[in-house]
């Protein structure tokens, strides 16, 4: 079962190596989409396993009001099943974001369980009190460097590959297609999301939020002192990473009732099945 990777992302230079030698481990066939104006698209243009590039310039025309929102993985998915035809499945990929779960095993699960989509908790990863002081930017490794999170939201990010399905291009914080029936894989892996990972990367954040709307954050980014948090604003508890989540690693999840309750102590009550 062939498991294809779709990339979008914009100026993670500071972290994209390390992201792309995570990815590679699971995915041989990535394509991407890329707004960046760093060096994102010189370090991602290194790995073979990039089988197509696009770049924002690129489609920037076909996009209503010309923005570039995340209806704009329809020329992803539709070039990959243009290459690779409708078999296996599809995971989104991002510039800041690391699998703590293996996508493949996890795809390969639902399969057995006849679903067509895989709900997954992001992990917020950001820069705590303790780190205050500390040469952040002198730890190479992002996974080393920020070590303190809070539970975020749940979010589709793999899906059956098929025939039917499209993004409609306008459509902004959608990561699922439509056509992608309704059955759902029962657990809820995880990846690591590093959108905060020193000073200067996060004012960097800020400038490019405010010239293109592309990314969106989760703090008031300023100067000083206010980067560093306790916990992020909208949660209730943070934790220190040891190399587990505990409660929240796959097989200790339990029913998805136990899963509301323990989430509800992390963070706010969302509604919605897939929000909690």
């Amino acid at each position: 079962m062939q498991h294809i990777g779709l990339l979008m992302t914009c100026n993670e230079e500071d972290c994209i190596e390390e992201v792309m030698n995570e990815h590679v481990k699971y995915f041989d066939k990535i394509l991407v989409l890329d707004g960046s104006n760093d060096r994102t698209e010189e370090i991602i243009r290194r790995y073979p396993q990039v089988k197509y590039f696009f770049k924002d310039s690129e489609i920037i025309d076909k996009l209503p009001n010309q923005k570039f929102e995340d209806g704009a993985r329809q020329f992803l998915l539709s070039k990959a099943q243009e290459m690779y035809g409708y078999d296996g499945w599809f995971t989104l990929l991002h510039g800041d974001e690391i699998f703590h779960d293996n996508p493949v095993e996890m795809a390969e699960r639902a399969e057995k369980e006849h679903a067509e989509k895989i709900n997954w908790y992001a992990m917020n990863f950001f820069l705590h009190t303790s780190d205050q002081g500390k040469d952040l930017e002198s730890i190479k490794s992002v996974q080393q460097r920020i070590t303190w999170y809070c539970l975020g939201f749940l979010e589709i990010r793999s899906f059956k590959n098929k025939k039917g399905i499209y993004y409609n291009l306008g459509d902004r914080h959608k990561t699922l297609p439509y056509g992608i029936g309704w059955h759902m894989f029962s657990k809820y892996p995880i990846y690591k999301h590093y959108p905060y990972r020193s000073v200067r990367q996060m004012l960097k954040k800020k400038i490019q939020h405010a010239q293109t709307g592309f990314s969106v954050t989760y703090i008031d980014l300023s100067e000083g002192a206010g980067l560093f948090k306790e916990i992020l604003p909208g949660y209730k508890i943070a934790r220190q990473f040891d190399g587990f989540f505990h409660e929240f690693e796959v097989d200790k999840q339990g029913t998805i009732l136990g899963r509301w309750l323990r989430a509800h102590r992390y963070m706010p009550c969302r509604v919605g099945p897939f929000t909690i």
